[in-house]
């Protein structure tokens, strides 16, 4: 898919994007800043609205924040090195899953129904800068298992703002708080799957790695 994607940097060399490394760290930091932005937004109207869904997605975008701020400071660095800060962006994903799970039982506990319209207006915003970020990634997604948990982060918080929307829509139409829980355990559930799949990934290649070495 590497036809589709676009130049990103002023290198009059950079002929195929997916190898440039210039287009990979404008990529990166263009993606730290759109959910850097995201979270902000969607933190303050999460707690001014008591919405789990958007807690819990506005804590899934900081994680992802400092995902792709992390990936620049390795994108030269060998496999083993990638593979461990995967590993750590790994716990950082299940800390902020476990988080989701607190408010959703939060919401079940109080009751309390979101104002469905800032629900609605952030996760369309989310969704169009989550789309752009996945399409910017695409092509460093196969490099290495860091570049493919940044690429799998944005993925599934584009997936994740989708389900915001029809939250926001469902609580509009039944006036109940329910689309915002399940929306909620959702976004928790998957980012709980990512940060298993990614690790196993990470241990089997240090496990390679550490099997080279002993040979």
């Amino acid at each position: 898919m590497a036809k589709y994607n676009v130049r990103i940097c002023l290198d009059d060399e950079c002929d195929k994007i997916e190898d440039c490394l210039a287009c990979q760290r404008n990529a990166l930091i263009i993606c730290f800043l759109i959910n850097f932005a995201m979270f902000a937004g969607e933190i303050y109207y999460g707690i001014l609205e008591q919405s789990a869904s958007l807690i819990g997605d506005s804590a899934h975008n900081v994680g992802d924040a400092m995902i792709l701020g992390s990936s620049l400071f390795v994108m030269t660095a060998s496999q083993g090195a990638k593979a461990r800060l995967a590993l750590v962006k790994c716990v950082i994903w299940l800390v902020f899953g476990l988080l989701t799970f607190y408010h959703v039982g939060q919401n079940i506990i109080t009751g309390q129904v979101p104002n469905h319209l800032p629900i609605i207006i952030l996760g369309a915003i989310a969704l169009i800068g989550n789309i752009i970020s996945t399409l910017l990634l695409q092509a460093y997604k196969e490099k290495d298992v860091n570049l493919k948990s940044a690429y799998i982060c944005c993925r599934n918080d584009a997936l994740g703002n989708l389900l915001i929307i029809i939250a926001g829509l469902l609580i509009m139409a039944t006036g109940t708080n329910w689309p915002d829980i399940i929306v909620g355990m959702f976004i928790g559930l998957l980012v709980v799957y990512s940060a298993a799949k990614i690790s196993k990934e990470s241990l089997i290649i240090l496990q390679k790695r550490s099997t080279n070495i002993h040979l």
